[in-house]
């Protein structure tokens, strides 16, 4: 058994339970950031110093500032390559990868103006995935190992995710969907809860399989016997305005951000901070909790990771225990297989899943990562 993951937007491989962990550096990734801080780096005369300060055109750091290049997507191909999906700021590609460094990485599809994020290949080179063109809304669409050509089968305001291959129906797909909500003027106030859906590329038929208002449904899995897999947890509504209370700190807050920013310049051009009040500013500031951003939520990690091992987990992850993995199986009975789960997939050893912090297999930690997205790799 072998998984193949992304962390920290990057490939990374697990042999084995009992092998370190390798990373896949991607080439196209690697020449598009140094290309790009090459460029940045022959433009930062145009944004650093006195002259720069005069016409008004000053940026500090815009020359240090990192070069995103990020793998969204990643699944097994039809033979030994992963495909992935990769984007750089506006734009992106679906990418042919095989694990041995010397292969070269060839392109399936890139685009100018389409970011490309998860995708599932089948067993034919039929490719689905989930993309968007310069906005909130995400769509799904299939093209082939063969053909650059996006077909986009899904549309309206609303985000889909996590687009899945049924095992036992090729003609069938699996994907998660959340609602766009936009205000009376036209701004975006949130998303809505995630739902399940299901969708036959054959007769093109759209059914609606889970959705709720207090809990949210997510990356769906059909294997072979017919059995759903789903990660069920709370929905927590994104909310939109400002109140009272935000409205009078609203000052304070903009006054200690410009604070920041002189703090930075300072640092930056003569090595001292503004800082200086008491014998060591660092211990007299609060330290804030490490925070961790995942799929919309915002945890804080070292208070999340205390809560679960209180709750009796050994190896205690950054994702709350109502975040479930659960199998519905044909029969319509529903079955809770772990708690704490951020990703998973299904292999012939069992369920290997992430709980933020560590990837594990059943009660046993096989690897300490931060891993969004798993992939069988066989």
């Amino acid at each position: 058994m072998k998984i193949a993951f992304i962390a920290d937007g990057r490939i990374n491989l697990l042999p084995s339970p009992d092998t370190p962990i390798r990373l896949l550096n991607c080439a196209i990734a690697d020449t598009y950031r140094e290309r790009e801080r090459e460029i940045r780096l022959k433009k930062e005369w145009k944004n650093q110093g006195a002259g720069a300060m005069f016409t008004g055109a000053f940026f500090p750091g815009q020359a240090i500032l990192d070069v995103r290049a990020l793998i969204t997507g990643l699944s097994q191909g039809t033979d030994d390559r992963l495909i992935y999906a990769l984007n750089f700021e506006n734009s992106g590609g679906i990418y042919f990868k095989h694990p041995d460094p010397d292969k070269l990485e060839t392109p399936i599809v890139s685009s100018a103006n389409t970011c490309f994020y998860e995708l599932d290949v089948n067993a034919e080179g039929r490719i689905v995935v989930s993309c968007a063109k310069h906005s909130l809304e995400r769509h799904i669409s299939l093209l082939t190992t063969t053909s650059g050509h996006l077909h986009i089968i899904t549309e309206g305001e609303c985000a889909d995710a996590n687009p899945k291959w049924s095992q036992k129906d090729e003609h069938i797909l699996y994907y998660d969907s959340a609602g766009i909500g936009y205000g009376r003027e036209g701004q975006f106030v949130g998303f809505g809860p995630r739902s399940i859906y299901r969708y036959n590329t054959k007769t093109q038929e759209l059914d609606e399989i889970l959705s709720g208002d207090a809990m949210e449904y997510c990356c769906p899995f059909e294997d072979k016997e017919g059995n759903l897999y789903f990660i069920r947890r709370p929905y927590k509504q994104n909310e939109s305005g400002m109140s009272l209370v935000d409205f009078l700190k609203a000052p304070f807050k903009i006054i200690r951000a410009m604070g920041a920013w002189l703090d930075f310049f300072s640092r930056r051009y003569t090595g001292e901070s503004l800082n200086t009040s008491g014998a060591n500013p660092a211990k007299n500031s609060p330290k804030s909790p490490h925070q961790i951003f995942i799929d919309n939520n915002l945890f804080e990690a070292e208070k999340m990771i205390k809560q679960n091992a209180a709750a009796g987990d050994k190896n205690p992850g950054y994702i709350p225990r109502n975040w479930e993995l659960i199998v519905k199986k044909p029969t319509g009975e529903e079955q809770v297989l772990h708690k704490s789960v951020m990703s998973y997939c299904i292999t012939p050893d069992g369920i290997v899943y992430s709980n933020g912090k560590y990837i594990m297999q059943g009660t046993q930690a096989i690897a300490a990562e931060l891993a969004s997205k798993l992939v069988l790799y066989q």
